[in-house]
């Protein structure tokens, strides 16, 4: 191998692992981002089953429609 072929086999290679690099970092940010996401939606979720608990006395248990 002359000097012109190693020098491309070791930017093809630093290239290669950069590339590889990049997208775990990308995946790794992606799947933090779905975290959260699945935190908003069971924290939506919880406060959704309390709003859906039984009112407190005195409220909402009865609709006047006689109007």
């Amino acid at each position: 191998m002359d000097s012109v072929g190693i020098a491309s086999t070791y930017a093809a290679t630093t290239q290669a692992q950069t590339s590889q690099a990049l997208q775990s970092e990308m995946l790794k940010m992606a799947a933090q981002q779905d975290a959260g996401l699945v935190a908003l939606l069971e924290e939506g979720a919880a406060n959704l089953q309390s709003a859906q608990a039984a009112p407190p006395p005195g409220l909402g248990t009865k609709v006047d429609v006689t109007a």
